[in-house]
């Protein structure tokens, strides 16, 4: 790639923090050891961190933010830049294309289910997103899964996708059950000695009514009667179908939601917990089945979209559909601990393929294609 420089959008973690950010700033930091001053980030002034409730005034940025800075103000900052490639790693950006351009996507949830998003997220995405995606030359799929998807669906060549899985940041690591760090976390989020983690955002598809569905009928039988979940992850959208759910089926004592963690606390709790649950409805690849993986937690998680190509034969899968199902694959890890340590093992190997630094390289190999 010699000198040439990449502007790399970074607008899209300054939104929210889930997949998409941890792709972006992981990225980020993994390509500036790989390309160096070579890497420029651009990002728009109209997209400030939103760490509570939308407000009237972000409300108005979204569509001036989508109108302009994704389809001609970030081309124009590239360009500022000095940059002779632009990487979207957020999955949105300029119908036409005015510069070599890499588009990352990394999943067609705004298209498989629509009714999961907001108006105007939904309109913009299925106006915007197949447009964008024939307009690149290049898209990374952060899976084989997503790449099914983006062929099929949006009618791209496949010699157009490549597949650059996520990585998994290395203080996932396993933790000694009375170490420090596992203490500190039981003392400041109250925890019960055994739990099942779920982490994520509280919105439709992570599918957690189905889950505390489980987790009631669980409570019901004498080898699980004492089974609870904690929740770790911030409130997305549409989410009052898990509250009520919570108080039909009288779970407020056996349910904990911590609401947003940071990183170390994240990792502490996969680390302390008996096994994590994430029996989502689709994923493009799913971050916390391998951040779990890589932590040594045993995972139950859906058979469905990225998860098992993910999970590579270190989880137990189910039918997201089915609350029997995940009910039964929750059971089959609480009550069976060489089981537990099995699929521990496994997970840890497996989660060993997943890095930053691959990602990166795999990335600036890309970079490299398109501008040849």
């Amino acid at each position: 790639m010699s000198d040439r420089c990449v502007a790399l959008d970074t607008t899209v973690a300054k939104l929210v923090r889930g997949g998409p950010w941890v792709y972006i700033t992981e990225l980020e930091r993994a390509l500036g050891r790989v390309l160096g001053d070579r890497l420029r980030p651009i990002a728009s002034r109209l997209a400030p961190p939103q760490p509570g409730r939308r407000t009237a005034m972000d409300r108005l940025r979204t569509p001036a933010r989508d109108l302009w800075w994704h389809q001609f103000g970030v081309t124009v900052a590239a360009r500022r830049a000095g940059a002779s490639l632009l990487h979207l790693p957020g999955g949105l950006g300029p119908m036409r294309r005015r510069l070599p351009t890499v588009l990352t996507i990394h999943d067609l949830n705004v298209l498989r289910f629509p009714h999961f998003f907001r108006r105007w997220s939904r309109y913009y995405g299925r106006i915007v997103l197949p447009r964008a995606a024939r307009a690149a030359d290049a898209i990374i799929a952060v899976s084989h899964a997503t790449k099914a998807d983006v062929v099929e669906r949006l009618s791209i060549p496949e010699d157009r996708v490549v597949v650059v899985p996520n990585g998994v940041d290395p203080a996932f690591a396993p933790l000694a059950a009375e170490s420090p760090a596992a203490r500190d976390v039981r003392h400041r989020h109250p925890l019960p000695r055994n739990f099942v983690l779920t982490v994520g955002f509280v919105e439709p598809r992570k599918n957690l009514p189905r889950l505390l569905e489980a987790i009631h009928r669980l409570r019901q039988r004498a080898e699980t009667a004492d089974v609870t979940l904690v929740h770790a992850g911030p409130d997305g959208w549409l989410a009052n179908g898990v509250t009520e759910t919570i108080r039909r089926l009288d779970l407020s004592q056996a349910v904990r939601f911590l609401g947003h963690v940071p990183r170390h606390d994240l990792v502490a709790l996969y680390g302390v917990a008996r096994l994590c649950a994430y029996p989502s409805l689709y994923e493009g690849f799913g971050l916390p089945v391998a951040e779990a993986m890589a932590c040594g937690c045993p995972v139950v998680t859906s058979n469905v979209s990225a998860l098992p190509e993910v999970a590579g034969g270190a989880a137990v899968l189910v039918d997201p559909g089915s609350v029997e199902e995940i009910a039964a694959g929750i059971a089959a890890l609480w009550t069976d601990e060489n089981r537990r340590r099995t699929l521990a093992a496994r997970g840890l190997a497996r989660a060993r393929s997943f890095t930053w630094e691959r990602t990166a390289r795999a990335t600036a190999a890309v970079y490299e294609a398109v501008l040849a």
